[in-house]
């Protein structure tokens, strides 16, 4: 069941409906508890309908468990950054999308290295 919501959770976002998206979501991480994936995808939705309260709470709850990858990171502060650059908040904006753009290279300079 976890799995059909948030399945149809993302094809909300797909189709534009960021709001049901956060009503599924919500739903599945007060039944069946926080991941990773459902914070993400929380990420996602609040960064579109710019919830930046809601989306700062959840950044900060994801990044202290610190069990991200390097990309799901980066992902974290690419919605951030949108977030509060939709908020007229530049500053905010552009420490999170120079924090977005560390990770970016971090990973593509470890894909270099794995490539030699």
């Amino acid at each position: 069941m976890r799995e059909w919501l948030l399945m149809q959770a993302q094809l909300q976002q797909e189709y534009a409906q960021p709001q049901k998206a956060i009503t599924l979501l919500e739903l599945v991480e007060s039944v069946f508890g926080e991941s990773i994936t459902s914070g993400l995808m929380l990420c996602q939705a609040w960064t579109k309908t710019g919830e930046l309260i809601k989306l700062e709470d959840k950044v900060d709850l994801l990044l202290a468990k610190g069990e991200l990858t390097c990309e799901q990171r980066a992902a974290v502060y690419y919605c951030l950054s949108q977030a509060r650059w939709k908020a007229d908040d530049k500053v905010g904006a552009r420490r999170a999308h120079k924090l977005y753009l560390s990770l970016i290279q971090s990973l593509e300079s470890n894909d270099e290295k794995s490539i030699s």
